[in-house]
């Protein structure tokens, strides 16, 4: 009777309520009263009248892990969000520094262009001066001509011979004013056309200019720049070959001098040297290290001084005169050398 009761079956028919049927046949069709069903959550067989109970008991576990799943993959997105948003301050922060560097050089820049057109201003006043003492000479050199000749006709006429001291003094006066002008225009004839080291000492970096590299790739003469101080107080100079053993290469050195600082230095000197030539598109760089130089013989180079110079290091051949021409911007070459 339970069985005919709770069984949802429709494949048997009833006429009537009262009507009796029997048991091998109620017993026989195919029921799924008595089967089992799979959970949709879990995956297990459970019996038809156990179904229902068990398929709320089983949705409200796995409502319950899919909570707890979806609240980590909430908290796993806010430590994500944070580390982006760590490391888009960092990026911001590196970037700033960036563009305060940038700043820094473009001002550098334009201050070493302004001296340069100062330089260029003097060289121009120089020259007209020149100009100057020449023609001055050349008057006074037509003056002379004119008074020798008085002088003979002078002689040849009358011998008055107060007349020919008066002129032989004019004379000496002319000629010592020839010599003094011609002196004068040596000198500034040099300083216009004799090669010089200029150089500019900046917090963090050393600016070397040679001029009239035309004649310098000529001569195998060492070139030294001026004796300065790092930022950290060391005292050192830097010793050029434009022209080295090799002929067609450019040696660049470092040399550390006696220094009024020496005793309040950390020693050895460990700090690395890089020299940087650069253009408008591209640059070129070699760097000396210190620590590669403890092994070798010229390991004392960057131990405190015991004489006036240490033995200089750097590189015999730091770059060829074909690379160099790249660098070279009306007829002046830049080197920079920083310290860090």
């Amino acid at each position: 009777m339970k069985h005919q009761i709770e069984c949802s079956t429709n494949q048997l028919s009833y006429e009537r309520f009262t009507c009796k049927k029997k048991v091998q046949d109620l017993l026989n069709h195919e029921c799924e009263y008595e089967f089992q069903k799979t959970c949709f959550f879990c995956n297990t067989a459970v019996n038809n009248d156990d179904y229902d109970e068990h398929s709320v008991i089983c949705f409200q576990y796995y409502k319950d892990q899919q909570n707890k799943y979806f609240d980590q993959i909430v908290q796993d997105e806010k430590k994500n969000l944070n580390y982006l948003n760590l490391s888009v301050n960092h990026i911001l922060a590196g970037a700033k520094n960036c563009h305060e560097i940038l700043i820094k050089q473009i001002t550098d820049s334009k201050e070493m262009l302004n001296k340069q057109k100062e330089h260029k201003q003097e060289i121009k006043k120089i020259n007209e001066e020149i100009t100057k003492l020449q023609q001055t000479l050349e008057e006074t050199s037509k003056k002379i001509t004119e008074l020798k000749n008085v002088v003979y006709e002078n002689i040849t006429a009358s011998a008055n011979q107060e007349e020919i001291q008066n002129l032989n003094k004019e004379i000496i006066k002319l000629n010592q004013i020839v010599e003094e002008n011609a002196t004068e225009f040596l000198t500034l004839k040099k300083t216009t056309q004799q090669p010089q080291v200029m150089q500019h000492l900046f917090k963090d970096k050393h600016f070397i200019k040679l001029d009239q590299m035309n004649l310098r790739l000529l001569s195998d003469e060492a070139y030294y720049s001026e004796a300065v101080n790092s930022p950290e107080g060391y005292y050192y100079r830097i010793k050029i070959y434009t022209r080295s053993t090799n002929e067609n290469n450019v040696a660049i050195f470092f040399q550390l001098i006696r220094g009024d600082l020496d005793d309040a230095l950390k020693w050895p000197f460990t700090q690395k040297i890089i020299f940087t030539l650069r253009n408008n598109e591209k640059f070129f760089a070699h760097t000396i290290t210190p620590e590669n130089y403890i092994q070798s013989l010229n390991a004392s180079s960057f131990d405190k001084r015991t004489e006036e110079f240490n033995v200089a290091v750097g590189f015999p051949n730091f770059i060829s005169h074909q690379e160099l021409k790249q660098f070279i911007i009306n007829n002046n070459l830049l080197i920079s050398i920083t310290i860090q």
